[in-house]
Protein backbone atom coordinates (compact mmCIF):
# COMPACT_ATOMS: atom_id res chain seq x y z
CA UNK A 1 0.00 0.00 0.00
CA UNK A 2 2.91 2.30 0.73
CA UNK A 3 4.26 1.90 -2.85
CA UNK A 4 0.81 2.64 -4.25
CA UNK A 5 0.67 5.98 -2.32
CA UNK A 6 4.18 6.91 -3.46
CA UNK A 7 3.19 6.25 -7.07
CA UNK A 8 0.10 8.48 -6.85
CA UNK A 9 2.10 11.31 -5.22
CA UNK A 10 4.85 10.97 -7.80
CA UNK A 11 2.33 11.08 -10.65
CA UNK A 12 0.56 14.09 -9.14
CA UNK A 13 3.93 15.85 -8.72
CA UNK A 14 4.83 15.24 -12.36
CA UNK A 15 1.48 16.62 -13.54
CA UNK A 16 1.93 19.67 -11.30
CA UNK A 17 5.45 20.23 -12.67
CA UNK A 18 4.13 19.98 -16.23
CA UNK A 19 1.54 22.72 -15.59
CA UNK A 20 4.12 24.91 -13.85
CA UNK A 21 6.52 24.67 -16.82
CA UNK A 22 3.76 25.35 -19.33
CA UNK A 23 2.54 28.43 -17.41
CA UNK A 24 6.11 29.70 -16.90
CA UNK A 25 6.70 29.56 -20.66
CA UNK A 26 3.55 31.58 -21.44
CA UNK A 27 4.46 34.50 -19.14
CA UNK A 28 6.68 36.07 -21.82
CA UNK A 29 3.83 36.32 -24.31
CA UNK A 30 1.89 39.49 -25.07
CA UNK A 31 -1.15 39.89 -22.82
CA UNK A 32 -3.08 41.75 -25.51
CA UNK A 33 -5.40 44.60 -24.50
CA UNK A 34 -6.01 45.33 -20.84
CA UNK A 35 -8.82 47.72 -19.92
CA UNK A 36 -9.18 49.27 -16.48
CA UNK A 37 -10.84 52.40 -15.11
CA UNK A 38 -7.71 53.48 -13.21
CA UNK A 39 -4.25 52.23 -12.31
CA UNK A 40 -2.23 53.25 -9.26
CA UNK A 41 1.40 52.70 -8.37
CA UNK A 42 2.19 53.02 -4.68
CA UNK A 43 5.43 53.94 -2.95
CA UNK A 44 7.12 51.84 -0.23
CA UNK A 45 4.83 53.33 2.46
CA UNK A 46 1.66 52.43 0.55
CA UNK A 47 0.89 56.01 -0.55
CA UNK A 48 -0.06 56.59 -4.19
CA UNK A 49 2.95 57.80 -6.19
CA UNK A 50 1.45 57.60 -9.70
CA UNK A 51 -2.22 57.38 -10.65
CA UNK A 52 -3.52 56.89 -14.18
CA UNK A 53 -7.22 57.46 -14.56
CA UNK A 54 -10.11 59.23 -16.23
CA UNK A 55 -11.50 62.61 -15.14
CA UNK A 56 -15.17 63.62 -14.95
CA UNK A 57 -15.10 64.83 -18.55
CA UNK A 58 -13.94 61.39 -19.73
CA UNK A 59 -10.36 62.37 -20.57
CA UNK A 60 -7.34 60.41 -19.41
CA UNK A 61 -4.93 61.82 -16.84
CA UNK A 62 -1.75 61.08 -14.91
CA UNK A 63 -1.23 62.34 -11.37
CA UNK A 64 2.15 62.27 -9.61
CA UNK A 65 2.43 62.56 -5.82
CA UNK A 66 5.37 63.20 -3.50
CA UNK A 67 6.16 60.85 -0.57
CA UNK A 68 3.83 62.92 1.66
CA UNK A 69 0.89 62.10 -0.62
CA UNK A 70 0.58 65.67 -2.01
CA UNK A 71 -0.04 65.93 -5.75
CA UNK A 72 2.99 67.54 -7.43
CA UNK A 73 2.05 67.18 -11.12
CA UNK A 74 -1.04 66.56 -13.24
CA UNK A 75 -1.09 65.77 -16.95
CA UNK A 76 -4.44 65.32 -18.61
CA UNK A 77 -6.97 66.34 -21.17
CA UNK A 78 -10.44 67.74 -21.04
CA UNK A 79 -11.27 70.30 -18.38
CA UNK A 80 -8.03 69.76 -16.49
CA UNK A 81 -7.43 69.85 -12.78
CA UNK A 82 -9.15 73.22 -12.23
CA UNK A 83 -12.22 72.33 -14.39
CA UNK A 84 -12.31 75.92 -15.67
CA UNK A 85 -13.10 75.14 -19.31
CA UNK A 86 -12.52 72.34 -21.78
CA UNK A 87 -8.95 72.27 -23.10
CA UNK A 88 -7.10 69.83 -25.30
CA UNK A 89 -4.30 69.23 -22.81
CA UNK A 90 -3.30 70.45 -19.38
CA UNK A 91 -0.10 70.25 -17.33
CA UNK A 92 -0.38 71.51 -13.76
CA UNK A 93 2.61 71.68 -11.41
CA UNK A 94 2.36 71.96 -7.62
CA UNK A 95 4.81 72.90 -4.86
CA UNK A 96 5.92 70.33 -2.29
CA UNK A 97 3.12 71.48 0.05
CA UNK A 98 0.47 70.90 -2.64
CA UNK A 99 -0.17 74.53 -3.66
CA UNK A 100 -0.67 75.24 -7.36
CA UNK A 101 2.57 76.60 -8.91
CA UNK A 102 1.99 76.66 -12.69
CA UNK A 103 -0.38 75.63 -15.46
CA UNK A 104 0.49 74.98 -19.06
CA UNK A 105 -2.25 74.41 -21.62
CA UNK A 106 -2.86 76.92 -24.41
CA UNK A 107 -1.31 79.47 -22.04
CA UNK A 108 1.32 79.54 -19.30
CA UNK A 109 0.19 80.74 -15.87
CA UNK A 110 2.35 80.93 -12.75
CA UNK A 111 1.14 81.19 -9.16
CA UNK A 112 2.71 82.21 -5.84
CA UNK A 113 2.60 80.14 -2.65
CA UNK A 114 -0.86 81.57 -1.85
CA UNK A 115 -2.07 80.40 -5.29
CA UNK A 116 -2.44 83.99 -6.49
CA UNK A 117 -1.71 84.44 -10.21
CA UNK A 118 1.68 86.12 -10.75
CA UNK A 119 2.33 85.62 -14.47
CA UNK A 120 0.40 84.99 -17.67
CA UNK A 121 1.66 84.33 -21.18
CA UNK A 122 -0.94 83.43 -23.80
CA UNK A 123 -3.54 84.73 -26.21
CA UNK A 124 -6.20 87.37 -25.55
CA UNK A 125 -9.83 87.37 -26.79
CA UNK A 126 -8.78 89.06 -30.07
CA UNK A 127 -6.26 86.26 -30.80
CA UNK A 128 -3.29 88.56 -30.16
CA UNK A 129 -0.35 87.44 -28.05
CA UNK A 130 -0.39 88.74 -24.49
CA UNK A 131 1.93 88.79 -21.47
CA UNK A 132 1.15 89.99 -17.93
CA UNK A 133 3.00 90.21 -14.63
CA UNK A 134 1.08 90.58 -11.40
CA UNK A 135 2.07 91.48 -7.86
CA UNK A 136 1.68 89.12 -4.90
CA UNK A 137 -2.02 90.03 -4.68
CA UNK A 138 -2.67 89.18 -8.39
CA UNK A 139 -3.01 92.85 -9.33
CA UNK A 140 -1.66 93.57 -12.83
CA UNK A 141 1.63 95.46 -12.62
CA UNK A 142 2.72 95.17 -16.26
CA UNK A 143 1.17 93.86 -19.46
CA UNK A 144 1.90 93.87 -23.16
CA UNK A 145 0.07 92.83 -26.31
CA UNK A 146 1.46 91.59 -29.58
CA UNK A 147 -0.88 93.87 -31.52
CA UNK A 148 0.88 96.84 -33.16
Amino acid sequence: MNDYTKGILTGASLILCFFMFVSAKSQGENLGDITVRSLSVSNADGGMAVTLGVDRAGSGNIKLSNPDGKMIAYLGGGAGIDNVEARSGNLAIYNADGTHAATLDDRLITYNKHEGMTGYFGTNKNNDGMAMLMDRYSNIGWNASGKK
